[in-house]
């Protein structure tokens, strides 16, 4: 299938900079992620527990340190529903702006993302969870492997971490081709994870381009705004020496994290914009790869289309009577 792959960057790109109400549920996601930090500031010093002799204070210090870590552990589960419906957002809109009618408000987007919410989150957890089983499958046979050969397994089985890479790059486009699928044509989750089987594998080379071409350049350009950021470890570095000054190591700690904090502003906006920038090209992939020009209807070729889980939608998407 001939993709042009200019005209959907260019897309995403327009839409990104005209939209920019789009941005703000990058920054959200941004915001809440960093919460993080203060609260490991306030309550956690990494250096502490190294200055302190008494065995009681330590014990005191071990607990509040399992506390932080608690409290960090339930914000990022908390953070889980702000990040699909703040993916849902930009996919949302970018479907408005394809079929013609305006984008509605941000709050508008919000409710509009919610009757999509258990089966984006569905996709999401059934595409982790499917990772996440097939690493510890992976890692367990490379620990058989090495006490069986006494460590040379590991050696000679080196080179298959090398396959992580196109096989996230597949599974990272599968999970965004289901999203859309659901968001797109309202699918469910069965349904949606089929036809982002289909696409995947009929357009296996498009996938994997778009996916080196948006999470490549995302990497290269958050590694440029993240310098600022890291300016104070370049002082704790230069401070190593010898005998570890850990009150000296503390303190640049201390001014590393409120530097972090004092960028985290421009770095918010900086992910509200790659956010919206993602999910709108991976959007119109989607729309592109299953809409005949000028259609609104799915198109896969060799494939039985499949119908819209919710009736309400079943005559959005049906053909339109000759004129």
């Amino acid at each position: 299938m001939n993709f042009n792959f200019g005209e959907v960057l260019t897309r995403a790109g327009q839409i990104t900079w005209k939209y920019k109400i789009l941005w703000l549920s990058g920054i959200i996601i941004s915001l809440i992620s960093l919460l993080s930090l203060p609260i490991s500031l306030i309550f956690n010093d990494p250096f502490s527990s190294f200055m302190v002799s008494d065995p009681a204070e330590i014990n005191q210090r071990m607990g509040l340190v399992f506390l932080v870590n608690g409290l960090i552990f339930l914000l990022s589960i908390a953070s889980i529903p702000v990040y699909i419906v703040g993916m849902s957002i930009p996919s949302l809109a970018t479907r408005h702006l394809e079929r013609g009618s305006d984008v509605p408000s941000f709050g508008g987007l919000v409710r509009e993302s919610l009757p999509y919410f258990w089966r984006v989150l569905g996709v999401y957890l059934l595409v982790f969870a499917g990772m996440f089983v097939a690493m510890m499958v992976f890692m367990a046979c490379i620990g058989v492997l090495s006490v069986v050969t006494l460590g040379f397994g590991v050696i000679c089985a080196f080179p298959l971490f090398f396959l992580f890479i196109p096989v996230a790059i597949f599974v990272f486009s599968f999970m965004e081709q289901g999203m859309s699928a659901i968001l797109v044509d309202d699918l469910g989750i069965s349904n949606a994870l089929q036809r982002a089987w289909d696409l995947v594998k009929k357009n296996l080379g498009v996938m994997a381009l778009m996916s080196i071409i948006i999470y490549l350049g995302a990497m290269v350009v958050s590694m440029v705004i993240s310098v600022p950021m890291m300016i104070p470890m370049f002082g704790f570095f230069s401070n190593m020496g010898v005998e570890p000054d850990f009150q000296e190591f503390d303190k640049i700690f201390r001014n590393m994290t409120w530097w972090m904090l004092a960028f985290s502003p421009l770095y918010a906006v900086f992910q509200g914009i790659l956010l919206t920038f993602m999910q709108s090209a991976w959007t119109l992939t989607y729309m592109r790869l299953t809409r005949k020009p000028g259609s609104s209807e799915p198109t896969l070729e060799n494939e039985n289309p499949i119908l819209p889980d919710n009736d309400s939608d079943k005559t959005a998407i049906a053909p339109r009577p000759n004129a």
